[in-house]
């Protein structure tokens, strides 16, 4: 159950992220640094999963939320193709995880208990060797980094 209340507490923050107090508008840039942003995911990561066979996925995945919490915990589900677009789908723990990769960019649905959150995945480290898919990247949402996720997938069975 510690993953539904990680994910309650991801709910609220991110739909409290848009909202700021006194003298701190939208537009307000960040303190401290000039850190670049990771550009979001692309064509490049698309074609590096479409070596993945289709079948069977299981590992592990970790998906964080920053100053919240995460879901650690074992991965199984589907790898799969629809034209360019690379699909797992599965499940960790109580919680649905569908990653969809392709071209025009990557997003990840996290889905536990009636509660969802969606996220756009920056780019990272996107390895495939034979069957065996190593993905580390960041969590986006409305241009701000709200996390990470890291799977160790094997797909095709």
């Amino acid at each position: 159950m510690r993953s539904v209340r990680v994910l309650v507490a991801a709910t609220v923050l991110l739909g409290a992220a848009g909202c700021t107090g006194a003298g701190g508008g939208a537009g307000a840039a960040p303190s401290g640094g000039s850190a670049a942003r990771p550009a979001p995911a692309g064509s490049a990561e698309a074609r590096e999963l479409t070596a993945l066979p289709a079948g069977p996925a299981t590992g592990t995945a970790v998906v964080s939320y920053t100053g919240v919490g995460e879901v650690r915990a074992p991965f199984d589900g589907e790898c799969s193709h629809t034209g360019d677009t690379t699909r797992l789908d599965g499940s960790a723990d109580t919680a649905r995880i569908r990653l969809d990769v392709g071209p025009d960019g990557a997003r990840l649905v996290l889905d536990d208990l009636g509660l969802s959150a969606t996220a756009d995945l920056t780019t990272g480290r996107y390895e495939v060797v034979g069957d065996h898919l190593g993905l580390a990247a960041g969590l986006e949402q409305a241009g701000q980094t709200i996390g990470s996720v890291h799977l160790e997938v094997d797909c095709g069975g």
